[in-house]
């Protein structure tokens, strides 16, 4: 974890998702903001990486390919959170954090910030000054969650995280028949294991891919590196478990 000045979230502001012109503008409008970074930075999205979005998206099927299922980003995220609109108040995300009562909608914030407390330190954050999400929180902001829900002091959690790295080993487990997979444009990847710990133990990052995505059904629109990613672990698994099915069939 990385120390920073703590960032003032500033006043209510509510995202309706019921107007859709609101969101979809402002979607764009980072897009924009965020290739205007990669041009002057000399960054350049990989083949196969996600393309910025386009006018109209957010009403359009989330999965194309799927024809049993035609609802859009904004009809999924309003059935998952059982919300019309998303609070940016630091107030009311504290409040619904503090809730212990049994909710039918949610997707398990309170549980997670607690893994992040007590175990990981998971916190995006972005404090270099070349950032293009300037605003987002800070480190200490996060912290301050975890001692505002839970009452655990930022130096609790630098200890959880600390035990937590010294008993599964960090970045170099002492693993075996592990194969460790990441994208190499998931932001989680840096925490990952990106390079191979030993013959049992190997990595594939795979270019141009996001956030679980060797994970996703296979689709047309899927990059060779992508589809090359998926053989290589298939391949994997079969050279660990054939030998295993093998000794099974002779029992």
């Amino acid at each position: 974890m990385a120390a920073g000045r703590a960032l003032g979230l500033g006043p209510v502001l509510l995202f309706c998702l019921w107007g859709l012109a609101a969101p979809a503008s402002l979607l764009r409008r980072l897009g924009q903001h965020i290739q205007q970074y990669q041009e002057r930075a000399g960054l350049g999205l990989s083949p196969g990486a996600a393309v910025l979005p386009k006018v109209g998206w957010l009403e359009q099927p989330l999965d194309p390919f799927n024809t049993s299922d035609r609802r859009s980003f904004l009809q999924i995220v309003k059935h998952s959170l059982g919300q019309r609109c998303l609070s940016f108040s630091r107030a009311a995300t504290v409040a619904q954090l503090r809730a212990t009562e049994p909710q039918v909608s949610g997707v398990g914030d309170r549980q997670w910030l607690y893994q992040t407390c007590t175990e990981f330190g998971f916190y995006v954050s972005c404090e270099d000054l070349r950032c293009p999400f300037s605003l987002l929180p800070a480190l200490p902001s996060h912290l301050d969650l975890c001692e505002q829900v839970f009452g655990l002091t930022a130096s609790s959690v630098a200890q959880a995280v600390a035990q937590t790295n010294s008993y599964y080993g960090g970045q170099t487990p002492r693993a075996t028949h592990v194969l460790f997979v990441n994208g190499d444009i998931d932001p989680w990847h840096v925490l990952s294991v990106t390079q191979a710990l030993g013959p049992s133990a190997p990595a594939l990052l795979i270019p141009g891919a996001s956030h679980c995505l060797d994970m996703a059904p296979e689709r047309p629109s899927d990059s060779p590196s992508l589809c090359q990613g998926r053989q290589n672990i298939s391949q994997q698994l079969q050279a660990w478990l054939g030998p295993t099915k093998e000794n099974q069939g002779r029992i």
